[in-house]
């Protein structure tokens, strides 16, 4: 289960299927392209429209030895998820790839709540970002329940 997540983020971030099998190990890309399919096919349309407010929740998974960095964002006023995105780096340039990926569906420039705990996406910290930091529980969590039960408190 949780390779195929972090599969079906990895290709959603761009990866091809057979490098996202190489990374993982354990897993074909054909398994890759299924994880993959399956998201894209319970998600919805990516469509610009205005957006109060976005959410964002990290979780680091380790797989095999290796660590992946996942990011999902949500609209606070739908619970629409807005983008779901994996990165073997969780580097500043794949954080500002996940708030492209963001970008493309808001017709306007939200306000982005980040919690301060431990799964605080740190791809996004060298971006020259104002957000509103904010260490409450929310439904955000849930990614980080995910995997091995853990609590998240980034939002």
């Amino acid at each position: 289960m949780e390779k195929k997540v972090v599969a079906a983020a990895l290709c959603n971030a761009g990866y091809s299927y057979r490098s996202v099998a190489e990374m993982l190990g354990g897993i074909s890309y054909i398994g890759a392209r299924d994880a993959f399919i399956s998201l894209n096919s319970s998600m919805p349309q990516e469509s610009q429209r205005f957006r109060r407010e976005i959410a964002i929740d990290g979780c680091d998974v380790v797989l095999g030895g290796r660590r992946f960095y996942l990011w999902l964002a949500r609209d606070i006023d739908s619970g629409e998820v807005v983008s779901f995105y994996g990165s073997p780096s969780g580097s500043a340039e794949d954080g500002a790839r996940f708030l492209a990926s963001i970008g493309r569906q808001c017709s306007n420039r939200p306000r982005v709540r980040l919690g301060t705990g431990s799964n605080f996406p740190r791809g996004l910290l060298n971006l020259d970002l104002y957000f509103e930091e904010n260490a409450t529980p929310s439904f955000m969590g849930r990614i980080g329940r995910l995997f091995l039960g853990s609590t998240s408190r980034v939002q």
